[in-house]
């Protein structure tokens, strides 16, 4: 219920600022619409990717969670300096994706950090390389109020310890075609099939 009233704050203010936006598009008639902005007013109220922060993916390029829209993703939080539980979600990830129909090779892969200051896109462009993580893998950071947003949003807790790692739960969520969350289950090796029953279902 916490969630749900945060998240319906979330968008609120999402939109009052988004709002004020298209005013001021709109006062100029060289502008042309934005595909972001277009997406954005085709979501439903439960999508996640109502909230409008700007992140930056490992090639440090902008990227908001909208431009997700139109594939199933699997999504969770981690940090790269993290040695026990993240490298074990990341395995988790991978033997997902290695089960997956070969029709469901566009499903997107997102892990988004808890540590805005160590994760620089160098940082998790690294990461990925070393980890061996294709295309079909994002990984974003950004500052920590936005930080804080999503782990709200997506009910995954964490808090930063004084030698600068974190505690946090497991959780891994997929999200359907519209950013909404259908399926979310906490934990480190878990059954991969739970996941790909609930991917099934958003096709």
């Amino acid at each position: 219920m916490k969630k749900s009233i945060y998240l319906s704050l979330v968008i609120l203010l999402s939109f009052s600022a988004y709002s004020q936006e298209s005013k001021t598009e709109k006062a100029s008639p060289s502008k042309t619409v934005n595909s972001t902005d277009s997406k954005q007013d085709v979501l439903p109220e439960t999508s996640i990717y109502q909230l409008n922060h700007q992140w930056k993916d490992q090639f440090n390029q902008p990227f908001k969670l909208v431009d997700l829209m139109g594939n199933p993703v699997v999504i969770t939080m981690m940090f790269t300096h993290c040695e026990y539980a993240c490298p074990m979600m990341v395995n988790d990830l991978k033997l997902i994706k290695s089960q997956l129909p070969k029709k469901h090779k566009d499903i997107k892969f997102v892990l988004i950090s808890f540590d805005h200051l160590r994760d620089t896109a160098n940082r998790l462009l690294e990461y990925a390389k070393t980890q061996g993580l294709d295309e079909n893998w994002i990984l974003l950071h950004g500052d920590a109020e936005q930080i804080k947003e999503i782990s709200v949003v997506l009910d995954i807790s964490y808090e930063q310890m004084e030698n600068g790692s974190f505690a946090h739960s497991n959780k891994k969520l997929v999200l359907d075609k519209t950013g909404t969350v259908v399926f979310s289950i906490d934990g480190l090796q878990t059954d991969p099939y739970l996941v790909i029953s609930a991917l099934n279902k958003t096709w």
